[in-house]
């Protein structure tokens, strides 16, 4: 499902090296290494899906934007990759999963900050509103807009990833991965 192309054809590398370009303080992180063991929609962790709503994300931009609509990458990118961090160590957080649905894009935004202090309000805004229509709040921007759609859009593939083997976006989780193990090893040197 995820490999779709929604006309705009865009290879791995490509998908790959602009999430490294926008988010590589994100993926360096502490509380986005722990994502990868964090179970998220009963089959997949928050990881698996962050990464499947930033690919969504970057196809659903350059679809747009080949239509005339004005998308900022970075931000999309940014926002994308920080949607769910408020969901890393949920079950220490809140009640239940039904409360973490409503909290944690405030907790996402909270982590956020700490991890990008140039973090604009038009990225909180998407952040905040991207559990529309759940948050009650309508995303705003187009970039809004696109990741509340790009997280319905991986959120129904993560859910039926019994069925449908996303090799697309496993190949760039893998490369991101291994980036971030070099990240790792460098840092500790």
């Amino acid at each position: 499902m995820i490999d779709q192309k929604w006309n705009e054809p865009i290879g791995e590398m490509e998908v790959a090296d602009t999430i490294l370009r926008y988010g590589a303080d994100i993926l360096k992180s502490d509380v986005f290494r722990k994502a990868a063991d964090e179970t998220h929609h009963l089959h997949g962790t928050v990881l698996d899906h962050t990464i499947n709503v930033c690919v969504a994300s970057l196809k659903l931009s350059r679809f747009f934007k080949k239509r005339g609509v004005k998308v900022n990458e970075r931000d999309l990118i940014r926002a994308a990759l920080c949607h769910d961090l408020g969901m890393v160590g949920r079950e220490e957080k809140y009640r239940h999963r039904v409360d973490s649905w409503g909290k944690h894009p405030k907790e996402s935004v909270r982590i956020a900050r700490s991890l990008l202090p140039d973090l604009s309000a038009e990225e909180e805004e998407m952040i905040l509103n991207h559990m529309w229509p759940a948050s009650g709040s309508l995303p705003g921007s187009n970039e809004a807009k696109i990741l509340s759609l790009a997280d319905k859009y991986a959120s129904m593939a993560d859910w039926q990833s019994w069925i449908t083997k996303r090799r697309y976006a496993a190949r760039i989780k893998e490369r991101l991965e291994a980036y971030m193990e070099r990240e790792s090893e460098e840092d500790s040197d």
